[in-house]
């Protein structure tokens, strides 16, 4: 995974294979550093079946044609076709409406980020863009990195470890040592809807764009 922080472009590495090159103890990554409380967490490790129902409603009411500008003034009716759909199997999830909220908003927004795209692709006559180069973009544009530093050993120097999060939840490590800042991919504590989320929005976009 690359993302962009403040400029520099980081390769993020997987923390399996970081803690092998380092040396470091299984306990090592995320949640080393900050801990979840899982109580009252919506689960969808046992609602495959229900979230193909959303993904199904949602793909359905996808299938029209439309220009990119009249997708844009559709969105709105589509985001609550998601929305409505999710409230309808959430006695499955356990989702807080807060959270539903912010799945919607993310729903919206990474598929009006595409739109825009489309939008502009059209105006100068160019290719639409692929849907995960934007995406990766949008992705990008919400990543942040915590403003406390960890003090950590590392290879016998101390190093100072921020947290990384995007729209998913926190996601990985930039681990600043006195010679080179790594960054680690590491998905323990992110939203566990990340992989379902990007597979619809995948779909929509190929929808817009095949239409």
């Amino acid at each position: 995974m690359q993302l962009t922080i403040e400029g520099i472009n980081y390769t993020f590495v997987p923390i399996k294979s970081f803690r092998e090159a380092h040396t470091l103890p299984p306990d090592f990554g995320v949640e080393l550093f900050e801990q979840k409380d899982y109580s009252n967490l919506g689960r969808i490790d046992k609602a495959g079946t229900a979230l193909n129902s959303v993904r199904h409603a949602v793909l359905d009411a996808a299938a029209v044609q439309l220009s990119p500008a009249q997708w844009l003034a559709y969105l709105p009716k589509l985001t609550s076709v998601f929305e409505t759909q999710l409230e309808s199997i959430n006695h499955q999830v356990g989702l807080k409406q807060v959270e539903i909220e912010y799945a919607v908003s993310g729903f919206n927004d990474g598929l009006q980020a595409y739109i825009f795209a489309l939008l502009q692709s059209r105006n100068t006559g160019t290719s639409s863009p692929p849907f995960q180069l934007v995406y990766h973009d949008w992705l990008n544009s919400t990543v942040r990195v915590y403003a406390q530093k960890h003090t950590y050993t590392l290879d016998d120097e101390l190093a100072a470890v921020q947290l990384v999060a995007h729209v998913y939840g926190r996601i990985g490590l930039l681990i600043h040592t006195p010679v080179i800042t790594y960054a680690v991919y590491d998905s323990a504590l992110a939203c566990p809807a990340e992989g379902f989320m990007t597979t619809l929005l995948t779909d929509v976009a190929t929808i817009m764009v095949n239409k």
